[in-house]
């Protein structure tokens, strides 16, 4: 963790933090190197992830929300590719993981990764998965600096993406 990062606390989502998450989804989906759309995540989508508890969320001292990540299970289309490491499943995937701008080069990213990897490791899977556009130069990096392991490209929803995956906890690829 940096040192000039803003103390925050991690939780699932609740249904008063959607209303904070969407416009900083809005303003990533806005970069050129991000997969995301004006149209998507929309809020339906926030709200099934927080009614399901997939969604989580970073909060400061005031209970301000400064990022977010959701974890899924068993997609098909990220089930599907063959470059998984098949001795490592259960496999738990993050997606949506956000750092608000105001957040932004505090070394919150990695805390949010490092959490959602912890959720998964507590609830028995046995890697980590993660899909990131092929262009987010900034995304892989962090991705590799937290162990992560390049396995593929795929092709999916008409953005290429790297693929990545980590062991957890005592297991190896």
């Amino acid at each position: 963790m940096r040192e000039n990062a803003t103390p925050c606390t991690f939780a699932p989502a609740s249904p008063a933090d959607l209303e904070a998450l969407l416009p900083y989804y809005r303003q990533a989906a806005a970069r050129p190197d991000c997969p995301w759309s004006q149209d998507y995540p929309d809020q339906a989508t926030l709200e099934a992830d927080q009614a399901e508890g997939r969604l989580f969320c970073a909060k400061d001292p005031d209970g301000q929300v400064m990022g977010a990540y959701v974890l899924t299970f068993g997609d098909e289309d990220t089930e599907a590719q063959t470059f998984w490491t098949k001795g490592l499943e259960p496999a738990g995937e993050v997606v949506r993981l956000l750092t608000a701008a105001p957040y932004e080069n505090q070394g919150l990213g990695g805390r949010l990764l490092a959490d959602a990897v912890a959720w998964l490791a507590r609830m028995g899977c046995r890697s980590c998965r993660i899909l990131v556009a092929k262009d987010n130069r900034r995304a892989l990096r962090a991705y590799e600096g937290q162990g992560f392991v390049y396995v593929g490209l795929a092709r999916l929803y008409g953005t290429d993406f790297a693929c990545f995956e980590k062991p957890l906890e005592g297991e190896t690829i």
